[in-house]
């Protein structure tokens, strides 16, 4: 018999240890001025935030536009990404074989005849009832914007969107995400056009060159992660974090940047309370499908100019399409034009996703003599659930942790419908908690 040896494996002790090198993660550690580390699952840093270079097309995790409103926060982006562009919004809505200028709502007067009606007659003839942003999301729909807009855009597209029992979930995601015109805004959009602009995002920026990488990069100036670092135990009461690879970390503090039920996963000894609540916390999933497309005649007309295009019918299995090439020339090759197309699923599987050239083509936006010259596919964490269990849930998982010094923050650590903006905010707001 051969004698084993006793290794005890070495601790590194770190004040804020930080899973993920994504923009929350990185955000964090940037703003910080405690000692850290920066744990990294994979073996490149960004998360959703990365960009994919092939065949001298830039592609990113489908459209990761950076929508700004703070200043201070557009200057740091600015000079993380080496420059930024601010573009004007031209998003449209493609129904019934024409054109719809997004928000749909606002925007009836482009409708056929038959439609327009009944869209501005469910907005005279809604309840007399106050909408609340905890009903279910049809009625409160139907109650903002009528039974017609509801049926033909609210109700199918984020039925798509979401992959989700609309009537089970609730409308507390809609925030700045959905433009609410009142009544009278409605009904006058049917019958001239409208030139408001509406929506957090009516003028958003990208960065110069690199695509959504371009930020990331900016932050590993400062920020150098630990790659292939997949955390898999945390000792919370002990603040111990051991590492697919080995490694072992004492910290202070620990900010935690994915899915919040992964991290109470990794916890060991967690109540049984918590983890019933953790599981209560859903998600849906994304498959973004990256094209790029050479044609000597360029991108269709019908395209030209469109930054994405919403799909709420359900001929098209994909919920959006997205056209890197329109908001950003240096992401495609001169003769050529760019693509996005996103798909959702509760289950991870995905309807018709290899029929994708073929509605795109059926739909016009790709001519049938065009090339496809490269092709990737995405998968990722989707979008959030907003149900009636979310913020109880939220609130009993985040009152365990932060008791234990842990915080988690991002799209999926904080469980919500977030941007980039948002993100780096809440984690220099966190950065400055824990720097006093």
């Amino acid at each position: 018999m051969r004698a084993s040896k006793l290794i005890k494996m070495k601790t590194e002790k770190i004040n804020t240890l930080i899973i993920g090198a994504g923009v929350s993660g990185l955000s964090a550690a940037y703003f910080l001025k405690t000692d850290y580390k920066v744990l990294e699952a994979n073996s490149y840093a960004g998360g959703l935030c990365a960009s994919f270079y092939e065949n001298g097309f830039t592609f990113d995790c489908s459209g990761h536009f950076i929508h700004i409103k703070d200043e201070k926060i557009k200057n740091l982006v600015a000079k993380l990404t080496g420059g930024i562009d601010a573009v004007t919004r031209n998003a449209e809505i493609y129904l019934h074989g024409r054109f719809i200028p997004y928000p749909f709502q606002a925007n009836l007067y482009y409708l056929d005849l038959k439609t327009k009606k009944e869209c501005v007659n469910g907005v005279l003839k809604r309840e007399n009832k106050e909408p609340s942003t905890s009903m279910p999301f049809i009625k409160w729909s139907n109650l903002m914007f009528g039974k017609g807009i509801t049926k033909y855009f609210m109700g199918p597209y984020n039925q798509k969107l979401w992959s989700y029992d609309l009537n089970k979930m609730t409308a507390e995601w809609s925030g700045p995400f959905v433009p609410k015109p009142d009544a009278q805004e409605i009904a006058r959009s049917a019958f001239a056009k409208n030139k408001k602009q509406y929506g957090y995002n009516s003028v958003f920026y990208y960065p110069k060159t690199g695509g959504c990488q371009a930020l990331i990069n900016g932050l590993l100036k400062k920020v150098k992660p630990e790659y292939n670092s997949k955390t898999v135990k945390i000792d919370a009461e002990n603040k111990i974090v051991k590492t697919q690879n080995g490694s072992q970390y004492k910290y202070s503090k620990l900010i935690s940047t994915q899915p919040l039920n992964a991290l109470i996963n990794q916890i060991s000894g967690v109540p049984a309370n918590i983890k019933l609540q953790s599981k209560k916390l859903l998600c849906n999933t994304v498959r973004c499908i990256n094209i790029g497309v050479k044609s000597d005649k360029g991108i269709p007309a019908v395209l030209k100019g469109k930054h994405w295009v919403y799909m709420p019918e359900d001929k098209f299995s994909f919920y959006r399409i997205g056209v890197y090439s329109n908001v950003n020339k240096k992401s495609a090759l001169e003769g050529c034009y760019s693509f996005y197309v996103e798909y959702s699923s509760m289950n991870g599987k995905y309807k018709n996703v290899e029929n994708v050239i073929e509605d795109l083509v059926k739909a016009g936006f790709i001519r049938k003599t065009d090339k496809i010259s490269a092709l990737n596919i995405v998968d990722m964490p989707g979008y959030v659930i907003f149900d009636k269990n979310r913020s109880a849930a939220l609130k009993s998982v985040n009152e365990f942790l932060n008791k234990r010094c842990i915080y988690s923050i991002g799209r999926y650590g904080a469980w919500e419908y977030s941007f980039i903006e948002k993100n780096i905010k809440d984690a220099k707001s966190l950065a400055e908690k824990l720097n006093d």
